[in-house]
């Protein structure tokens, strides 16, 4: 078995032989069955050039391995993602909003649809106190 990798060391894949064009590593069946194991639980799969090795990375949300083979966080994508959030929590809490007047029109108990729009009101709550530290972060 073996570890690919294209000309700048970049990690391609596994081939059962070597590949024409590509830098390829020897590893044991062992040693690969253990590779596979660890990316089907979520961890990342990253060769490191300096020790010529590759090594199972956990990647948290919006993290990614950077030229110089750091973790490093896409601020831009993560803040994309919460605004999309937010958006999404702010309907849901309207739409909760319509649905208890509905009820309480026709006579129908709102106690559990009411925890429900407490609790979105602290997620968004909290999810825009998140948002204001990004704007904070990027002023500096």
């Amino acid at each position: 078995m073996y570890i690919i990798l294209d000309d700048n060391f970049k990690f391609i894949g596994f081939s059962l032989k070597k590949e024409e064009n590509y830098q390829s590593i020897e590893i044991s069946e062992q040693e690969h069955d253990d590779f596979m194991s660890k990316q089907s639980e979520g961890y990342t799969l990253y060769f490191d050039k300096k020790n010529k090795k590759l090594e199972v990375i956990e990647l948290g949300n919006f993290e990614f391995i950077n030229e110089s083979g750091k973790k490093e966080k896409n601020r831009m994508r993560e803040e994309q993602h919460n605004n999309d959030l937010l958006i999404r929590l702010k309907k849901e809490k309207i739409q909760l909003k319509k649905d208890i007047l509905d009820f309480e029109e026709f006579g129908e108990d709102t106690e559990y649809l009411k925890k429900q729009l407490k609790t979105k009101e602290a997620e968004i709550s909290e999810l825009e106190e998140k948002l204001k530290s990004y704007k904070i972060e990027n002023k500096k």
